[in-house]
């Protein structure tokens, strides 16, 4: 078992707390512990011991609740999102499988699934159709050897939401193979819209969906997510869980609890953040629409570029991170050259100096 580097998590994990400009985050501007409790007493009594496993029922109940037909012991709270899906891929995949992930997409998944000695098969998204899923693709490439669909809905990098009639159809797809959709669902909830996204919850006996609080709810620093599965799914999570970090931190948790109590108003917190800072990046690219192209993204404080400038993704960040102490998302780390990911959740003064730096470093290459 060897898993692939994680570029893209290596280099954030360098340089995050470095640069002065940090637009590679993909999600919106993080709360503080003040904003998410008024009661701070309360949770000083909070008894340090460990957590139940498999997460608070209270805290089950509410992941339940925003996932149509699931029940608490449908669910399991893990350390972030990135252990939801370990988990259900470790407990999924054996050598020789095949594994279907639909690109692009956050690379965890892919890189977990090489580990694990699968074969992965690469369905793209049509940027030509505005990043919209090929049906027809990704039924010709599912087969009798193909164990997991991996998809992303809204998907990172590209902010495009799948459909309602869509998810149908990759259900009906994976259901006439036999086969299992894992849906990474960690930015539901973060539509520019307005009218929350369609999950696939619900939609079938062979369907997971992750999620966490890291991305919409302005919490990563919680390292906070789920898993809703099936029971067998959930048992056989958890078995692994206690290879890995067997419960989740108990504080953590209790502000998890306490965040989603109040989901409607954080999520509209961050449609609100995404309404006020998208036109700063939709103004500034507007003004470089020759050179730069893209569809703007439906969900997420993320958009994916495509550029014309005569350099490589890796090499133009690499550039604006050492020459401008700015830091964003080369293409490359998601298997798509020539394109780039720009974040736009942060502080406007973040985000519209990092987007200064960027276009001095634009104006080198012209």
């Amino acid at each position: 078992m060897k898993f692939p580097r994680f570029e893209m998590e290596r280099m954030q994990s360098a340089w995050e707390h470095k640069v002065r400009y940090d637009l590679s985050e993909s999600g919106v501007e993080a709360l503080t512990l003040e904003e998410v409790t008024r009661d701070a007493k309360e949770l000083m009594r909070t008894a340090l011991g460990y957590a139940e496993g498999v997460g608070r029922e209270p805290t089950r109940a509410l992941v339940a609740s925003f996932h149509a037909g699931s029940a608490p012991d449908d669910v399991v709270i893990t350390t972030g999102t990135s252990e939801a899906n370990f988990l259900v891929l470790m407990t999924l995949i054996q050598p020789g499988d095949e594994v279907i992930v639909v690109m692009p997409n956050y690379m965890q998944v892919h890189g977990v699934a090489q580990g694990l000695g699968a074969r992965v098969r690469e369905v793209w998204l049509r940027e030509e159709r505005g990043w919209s899923i090929d049906l027809d693709a990704l039924a010709t490439a599912v087969n009798a050897k193909t164990r997991v669909i991996c998809v992303c809905t809204p998907n990172n990098p590209t902010g495009q939401i799948l459909s309602a009639g869509e998810i149908g159809a990759i259900v009906r797809i994976a259901d006439a193979r036999g086969a299992w959709v894992i849906a990474d669902e960690v930015y539901r909830g973060s539509e520019r819209s307005g009218e929350e996204s369609p999950s696939f919850s619900g939609r079938g006996e062979r369907v997971i969906v992750t999620g966490g609080l890291s991305k919409v709810y302005g919490l990563p620093g919680l390292r906070i997510g789920w898993i809703v599965a099936p029971r067998e799914r959930v048992e056989a999570a958890m078995e692994m869980k206690d290879y890995t970090t067997i419960a989740p931190a108990t504080i953590s948790e209790a502000l998890a609890q306490i965040a989603l109590e109040r989901r409607k108003q954080l999520i509209e917190r961050a449609r609100f953040l995404l309404s006020e800072r998208w036109p700063l990046l939709e103004e500034w690219a507007s003004r470089r629409s020759r050179e730069l192209h893209w569809t703007a993204p439906a969900a997420g404080a993320i958009c994916f570029f495509s550029y014309q400038y005569p350099i490589e993704s890796m090499a133009f960040v690499d550039r604006l991170i050492r020459d401008y102490s700015t830091m964003i998302v080369p293409g490359i780390q998601f298997r798509a050259e020539r394109h780039l990911r720009i974040g736009f959740g942060m502080q406007p003064r973040i985000l519209t100096s990092g987007l200064a730096a960027i276009d001095r470093l634009l104006t080198s290459l012209d």
